[in-house]
């Protein structure tokens, strides 16, 4: 069982990896037009679920920001010493809550995005602004989110640090 699992969560990174193309920022030409949200609903939800994960990112709403996330959630990141990481989301979301504890002002913003639309489900690429007192680190960002009875969510997160 475990194996199969394992071999699932190999399978989704690499779906990540191959599908999202984190190495190259959306140029003007290639990120997706604007929608009608009027006749675009699907892409107004995913529109929210994007505002809602940098809006809630703080600490007073960091409960609200885990709801944004399916139970089974893969967040994956490089590691400095070359090895691939993964986090479920209790693994996550405690990790963000113990940074918002230390009291340190912290936020994020994405810039350069692009969502490529599917039924029902979503990629979201993007360039990535962590702020730590003020000081800026940058990275890059993958999103995959898929629509269930829920509405909906963040399936897979992949991100990783830009080079000093």
């Amino acid at each position: 069982m475990r194996t199969t699992v394992r071999s699932r969560m190999a399978l989704l990174f690499a779906i990540i990896v191959a599908a999202t193309g984190l190495s190259a920022p959306a140029s003007p030409a290639t990120a997706a037009p604007a929608a009608d949200f009027s006749t675009d609903p699907a892409r107004a939800g995913v529109d929210r679920l994007v505002a809602d994960y940098i809006g809630l990112y703080a600490g007073p709403t960091i409960d609200r920001w885990r709801t944004l996330f399916h139970p089974a959630v893969v967040v994956a990141f490089p590691d400095d010493d070359g090895s691939i990481r993964t986090r479920s989301l209790d693994e996550f979301v405690a990790r963000q809550k113990n940074y918002f504890a230390t009291g340190r002002q912290i936020s994020e913003r994405l810039e350069n995005m692009r969502i490529d639309m599917g039924r029902r489900i979503a990629r979201v690429s993007a360039d990535f602004i962590f702020m730590d007192e003020g000081t800026e680190r940058p990275g890059k960002l993958g999103l995959h989110l898929a629509e269930g009875k829920d509405g909906w969510k963040i399936v897979a997160v992949l991100f990783s640090y830009d080079a000093e």
